[in-house]
């Protein structure tokens, strides 16, 4: 199911899929780190990546936070063993309000902004934590560009009475 709601937004159904992550607490700016400690524990225990890495936040990463909680992740091959380093998360099919942002990550709290309009004025509400997915080795972009799916998981609105 994918349907375009607004010029670059899209509401679409996403399966479900496990992850193994790993947590960061701080702002969502300094996730590059988690990101490092991942990668370093995939190849210490011969893991190997079957997709591509993913931030999920339990706030808006826009909004800067010295508390923030979030995790990077990504799926795996097989299955592993998660402990207190590297850990298992399921992710649950879900709906999906979508946009690719791709550009400077200053431009980012536009995207979310645009997201955000969208999923109000269509009737939905947040289901769950943002998702940024990203579709190059961030390694291999250049320096002050970011191509990722942002999705946001939705659900329709409950209609009081």
């Amino acid at each position: 199911m994918q349907e375009m709601a607004m010029p670059g937004v899209v509401l679409k159904h996403v399966d479900g899929f496990r992850v193994a992550c790993v947590p960061h607490q701080g702002p969502c700016a300094e996730i590059g780190v988690a990101f490092q400690r991942l990668l370093h524990l995939l190849r210490e225990r011969k893991l190997r990546p079957d997709g591509p890495m993913l931030a999920i936040y339990s706030e808006e990463p826009t909004r800067s936070s010295a508390q923030a909680r979030s995790e990077a992740a990504v799926p795996v091959f097989g299955d592993f063993h998660p402990d207190s380093e590297l850990r298992a998360r399921d992710m649950p099919p879900c709906s999906v309000a979508s946009l690719i942002h791709e550009g400077p990550p200053s431009r980012l709290a536009d995207s979310y902004g645009l997201i955000e309009g969208w999923i109000k004025a269509s009737g939905y509400e947040r289901s769950g934590p943002v998702r940024e997915i990203y579709a190059h080795d961030l390694s291999a972009i250049p320096p002050g560009i970011l191509y990722a799916e942002i999705q946001v998981p939705v659900r329709r609105k409950a209609k009081h009475r």
